[in-house]
């Protein structure tokens, strides 16, 4: 089985709300078999402040912080944490899953661009996104104001960023913060860790063919994700068949070195986390063909039953992702 690295995932979500009903070792007890099943290697994990903790962010983030300390001394024999690339390397020959730390969002900073450095030296966070659906003192979700780019603080954000050897994630900001975040990439590639193709199902979350283009200029990579609304307006085509349709399209847009996994499952996450996701009639059971980690692999059998070669299988799983990495990680 081709293993494949997925570059969204809310892991740290499950850690802590089994973490506040007072379990210990989740991962291994709820995700490590999924992954295993899946064939999934590894993946960015990203502190999100879920709804309705997003009232009150840094409070929030204080208990994430707590219960991804926790659980990262509890399952250190099977979690590798990736700080520059080797790590890659030396997780895969010790076994474990590579995890990438990522903040999706950053409500909780303010304005305080310290913060950036401290969650970079503390946790090894490697990545991250200015927003998540919010409007907040760096930048405006894709939902917000779309005349609001990034702030000044945002800007000083996404240098910062650049100074650390971070990787720059685009997805869920506005159309006017995407096209600010290109402006200062300062030629590193750009990621969109868990976005589609706009012209394929035309929610904001999505990207159009402009933004694919200019991405993937960078040298960046789209991660495909398989929540419905994504995917396709119509009920029907919210399958893994049509996540690859995305594939199709990006592929014969600016080719196959610009397309990855970021599939954002849910089959943990409470539908109350979910109401401010932006996804309307969402199957709380997950997409068909892909509900969760353990079905991952189906997405990859599809595109080998349309013809993709060995090679661009391997480039989709993990390669192109990271290739990213590679790059840009210090």
């Amino acid at each position: 089985m081709l293993k494949l690295y997925d570059a969204h995932g809310d892991i740290w979500y499950d850690i802590v709300q089994h973490s506040q009903k007072g379990e210990r070792d989740i991962f291994r007890k709820y995700q490590l078999p999924k992954f295993q099943k899946g064939g999934v290697m590894g993946g960015t994990f990203v502190m999100w402040i879920d709804p309705p903790h997003d009232e009150d962010p840094k409070r929030r983030i204080k208990e994430i912080e707590k219960a991804v300390k926790q659980e990262l001394e509890d399952a250190a024999d099977i979690l590798n944490i990736v700080r520059k690339y080797e790590d890659f390397e030396k997780g895969t020959k010790e076994g474990k899953i590579n995890v990438m730390m990522g903040l999706e969002g950053l409500s909780y900073i303010g304005e305080d661009i310290d913060q950036i450095n401290y969650y970079y030296e503390e946790f090894g966070v490697r990545t991250m996104m200015l927003t998540w659906n919010e409007e907040n003192a760096l930048a405006s979700g894709w939902p917000g104001d779309p005349e609001r780019g990034l702030t000044a603080k945002g800007k000083e954000a996404i240098r910062r960023m650049n100074e650390l050897g971070m990787v720059l994630d685009v997805s869920h900001i506005n159309d006017k913060g995407f096209w600010d975040i290109l402006e200062l990439s300062d030629g590193h590639p750009v990621i969109a860790s868990h976005s589609n193709a706009r012209a394929v199902s035309p929610h904001m979350r999505n990207l159009s063919d402009d933004m694919i283009r200019a991405l993937a200029k960078t040298g960046g990579v789209m991660g495909m994700n398989r929540a419905d609304g994504f995917i396709h307006p119509d009920k029907a085509k919210q399958t893994v068949e049509g996540l690859a349709d995305h594939v199709d399209y990006i592929r014969d847009l600016v080719g196959i070195d610009h397309i990855g996994c970021g599939f954002d499952f849910e089959d943990y996450v409470d539908q109350a986390a979910l109401s401010k996701n932006g996804i309307d009639n969402e199957d709380p059971a997950g997409t068909k063909g892909i509900e969760s980690a353990a079905q991952a692999h189906n997405f990859l059998d599809v595109l080998e039953s349309r013809g993709y070669t060995r090679e661009e299988l391997e480039k989709v799983a993990y390669k192109n992702f990271y290739r990213v990495f590679k790059q840009v990680l210090r």
